[in-house]
């Protein structure tokens, strides 16, 4: 699992988009009408992996800096 976990952290560009939105198409089905609430215990740690790997270069300002994580719930959701 921690393999799993840091391919998925360190996926960059369009992989780590697509991961994103695979995952948060994978949460729309514990919603109404499909109510399959066990899907966010995958789902959920799939986008909290993809934020811990979202970062930016230190030496940019704040907004930049937060550009990864942004793009990243973007996708998810």
């Amino acid at each position: 699992m921690q393999r799993f976990a840091g391919r998925i952290i360190l996926l960059w560009g369009w992989r780590r988009a697509l991961v994103a939105f695979a995952a948060g198409a994978l949460a729309v089905l514990a919603q109404a009408p499909y109510d399959f609430f066990a899907v966010c215990f995958v789902s959920f740690p799939v986008l909290v992996w993809l934020l811990d790997g979202a970062t930016g270069e230190a030496s940019d300002g704040w907004f930049r800096r937060l550009r990864p994580a942004f793009a990243t719930g973007w996708w998810y959701g």
